[in-house]
């Protein structure tokens, strides 16, 4: 080895520091996006250790031209399921700990695990959100509209205790999402929502549901949801809205 190539490799960038100077080329949206997809490519190469942490990072981003954005993405998910059970943990710490850009890793993760541990984990995302303000509820709003398509109990008894979030959206994607499901401990829980929802239209969500499935309020909430429904609502003597 030559003087010069000692002196090269001495002053040669770790390989956390390679892995850095790729993100920051990932993430920049005034690059092109030819520039961004190598970096992506260089990042996977780098390997389990390093690559999936920084790769998560390109979901954070949008560039202006959409279908570029999209393109970009799915590579970057491709990546990630290349690099295969190493990029689980970390896809789950970002889960956890982001409110926004929820769907790509989202999307991601069920690619690598089971639909058993999927279940698992979208439990405990939920226990660990909870129904309580957030300033951006991005991540709670795509949470509700995923689960609508699952049909675990488990799922929906966590999920229950959104139709008291303080945010009006969230309570209305959760009303939906347990209405689609239709199990009688959620039942339950939207004839309590009758009785002191304050948003007119979460009302008239619940209230049609009620009244198209002949779901019969229970007598507890039958004259506090009365007085609450809009006016062209009426409850019945067998506790059905009519």
């Amino acid at each position: 080895m030559s003087f010069f190539d000692a002196i090269r490799r001495f002053f040669a960038p770790t390989p956390a520091e390679k892995a850095e100077k790729l993100r920051r080329r990932i993430v920049n949206m005034y690059g092109h996006t030819e520039d961004r997809k190598y970096a992506l490519g260089q990042l996977h190469d780098l390997g389990p250790t390093l690559a999936p942490k920084c790769l998560i990072e390109r979901f954070t981003c949008r560039c202006e031209n959409g279908t570029v954005d999209a393109d970009e993405k799915a590579y970057t998910k491709q990546l990630l399921l290349d690099l295969g059970a190493p990029c689980v943990e970390p896809l789950k710490k970002f889960l956890l700990n982001n409110d926004k850009d929820f769907s790509w890793p989202f999307r991601t993760l069920s690619d690598l695990i089971s639909h058993e541990e999927l279940v698992e984990f979208i439990v405990e995302l939920l226990n660990s959100i909870g129904p309580e303000y957030v300033r951006d509820t991005e991540r709670k709003e795509q949470l509700m509209l995923t689960i609508k398509t699952f049909e675990e109990p488990e799922i929906d008894d966590a999920a229950l205790r959104y139709l008291n979030d303080d945010n009006e959206t969230i309570r209305f994607v959760t009303a939906d999402t347990i209405i689609a499901h239709g199990r009688k401990e959620g039942i339950h829980a939207l004839c309590e929502r009758l009785a002191c929802e304050t948003s007119q239209r979460i009302l008239s969500l619940i209230a049609n549901a009620f009244r198209d499935k002949s779901w019969a309020i229970e007598g507890d909430f039958i004259e506090k949801a009365q007085n609450n429904l809009p006016s062209e609502y009426r409850i019945n003597e067998k506790g059905i809205i009519v």
